[in-house]
């Protein structure tokens, strides 16, 4: 499953999504809605919300759960 698509980092530091890719942001970003957000020169992510003139410079969805996913942890 898509579990074989997740593969630790070089630095051991982070476990990466290899078929899903960061988005640049740009006019079509959503604004003040809830994001993965990343500063590709400071490269430390964070869930929060994308405003015009933040230092954000790209962004991702969040996932969703699996159709007929019941695990309630």
């Amino acid at each position: 499953m898509t579990s074989k698509l997740i593969k630790i980092n070089n630095s051991r530091t982070a476990a990466v999504n290899q078929s899903v890719y960061w988005i640049p942001v740009d006019a079509n970003t959503p604004v003040g809605v809830k994001l993965q957000l990343i500063n590709r020169a400071h490269g430390v992510s964070t869930t929060g919300s994308y405003y015009m003139g933040s230092d954000w410079t790209h962004w991702q969805g969040l996932p969703k759960f699996m159709d007929g996913d019941k695990n309630e942890n």
